[in-house]
């Protein structure tokens, strides 16, 4: 592992749980009053202190917190041992990339265009959306751990992202609401949010390989720059 691996680790893991807990505690307090987007779109609740429950449990519904967290607890985890291999950690590791990959990209290209973050949101958006993002793509680029990416690693860590379409299509089912329009069913049908869905998918595969070929062109140069020094 290369020095100063585990510093660089700590700071994704606090940027994320800043991201994290700072929009659960606003959400929580409602001192941010966020407009609905449309009578199926998450919000809606009273304002205040009153509508914390519901507003906190959509915070918790949404994708970027879903992947924000995930992040968090797998730099935590490589913060606190950089020795760290099992193959259930590389596949959480291995998901965390990909799925906050995709809540960037997804949130600049397509949602940021109607988002208008007010007061402490403005702060959470910013950590959540164009912070934490690069700095964990830039601290995998980094430090890693190198060699983690297989095709095994890869379909089973399509478990978290598929159980969030489960999570959500369910919960959508019963209140009638939806975190994102390309995945809302009462306006696009099933079929219509299927296909917004399955779309998404095929970014998070394309970005498996794109991360797949630059590990290995990383590991690659190590192993090459290793051997030429060895012969000095």
């Amino acid at each position: 592992m290369l020095k100063y691996s585990r510093q660089a680790f700590g700071i994704n893991a606090i940027l994320a749980w800043i991201g994290v807990i700072g929009s659960l505690a606003v959400d929580a307090t409602g001192v941010v009053i966020v407009p609905q987007f449309g009578p199926t779109y998450f919000g809606g609740h009273a304002d205040g202190l009153a509508g914390s429950i519901p507003r906190v449990v959509d915070n918790l519904s949404y994708f970027t917190i879903w992947s924000t967290i995930l992040v968090g607890i797998t730099m935590y985890m490589l913060y606190k041992n950089q020795n760290r291999d099992s193959f259930w950690f590389k596949v959480f590791r291995l998901s965390s990339l990909m799925m906050i990959t995709v809540t960037m990209l997804v949130y600049i290209l397509i949602l940021a265009k109607d988002a208008n973050p007010q007061s402490w949101n403005i702060y959470t958006n910013l950590i959540l959306h164009y912070i934490t993002p690069p700095v964990t793509i830039l601290v995998w680029l980094i430090f890693g751990p190198r060699g983690w990416i297989n095709w095994k690693i890869v379909l089973s860590s399509l478990l978290i992202p598929i159980s969030y379409i489960v999570y959500t299509f369910a919960r959508g089912a019963v209140i009638n609401k939806y975190p994102y329009g390309f995945i809302n069913v009462a306006e696009l049908g099933y079929v219509g949010a299927l296909i917004g869905t399955g779309l998404v998918l095929v970014l998070g595969m394309f970005l498996f390989l794109v991360y797949f070929i630059i590990d290995k062109l990383i590991s690659l140069a190590r192993y090459h720059y290793s051997q030429t020094n060895s012969k000095i």
